[in-house]
């Protein structure tokens, strides 16, 4: 527990220290209940200090990420960063919006520790597997990652939109592209997230 939260103080010291105020009160919490002898509290704390260090690196994130993607602007309002450490789904989760409701748009999701991480990678693992056998799935490189593209379709068999998921550690970056209905525009789309940015901030 020790060498824990000495691990903790020093990922803290690369962090900002205007972020640092309630994780050092969640350290101090925990280091105040683990010499009490209270390890359910000391764990309880250390689980708000990470979560702490996971809201300070998904602001990081925003920061790098585009104002604009294609057409599209952000949807300021809609940001959305938090940490779940301790959590069902624990861990980083960034949320940004591009475009109208109406109309054409982008959802952005960062999530770490994903529960459709072992799908997507099970499917990218294939290497027999390229493309699902009724053309709505296709394994892609973006930037270098492999990604899976999934072509979303209405009633109709109307191409309505893609999902272009892409993991990286044990983290997954996921675009939900509405309104885009070719290949082409979904992958430019994803080619235009700074991917490698945001996979150095994130692991």
């Amino acid at each position: 527990m020790k060498k824990l939260i000495v691990s903790l103080s020093i990922i803290l010291s690369t962090i900002q220290i205007g972020y640092a105020q309630e994780f050092d009160k969640a350290l101090a919490s925990a280091k105040a209940s683990y010499n009490s002898g209270n390890l359910e509290d000391a764990r309880f704390n250390l689980e708000n200090a990470l979560r702490e260090i996971d809201i300070a690196i998904g602001k990081e994130i925003m920061k790098v990420l585009p104002t604009t993607l294609g057409s599209m602007a952000y949807n300021a309002k809609e940001d959305n960063v938090t940490g779940t450490s301790g959590a069902l789904i624990g861990g980083l989760y960034v949320h940004r919006t591009y475009g109208k409701p109406d109309g054409k748009n982008v959802t952005l999701d960062i999530i770490s520790d994903s529960p459709l991480m072992a799908g997507v990678n099970a499917i990218l693992s294939m290497p027999m597997i390229m493309n699902s056998s009724d053309g709505t799935q296709k394994v892609i490189k973006v930037q270098g990652y492999k990604t899976l593209l999934t072509k979303r379709s209405n009633e109709n068999g109307q191409t309505t939109g893609y999902d272009v998921q892409t993991p990286f550690g044990n983290s997954m970056l996921t675009l939900y592209c509405h309104g885009v209905t070719t290949e082409a525009e979904a992958t430019q789309l994803a080619n235009a997230i700074p991917l490698e940015k945001v996979v150095k901030l994130a692991q």
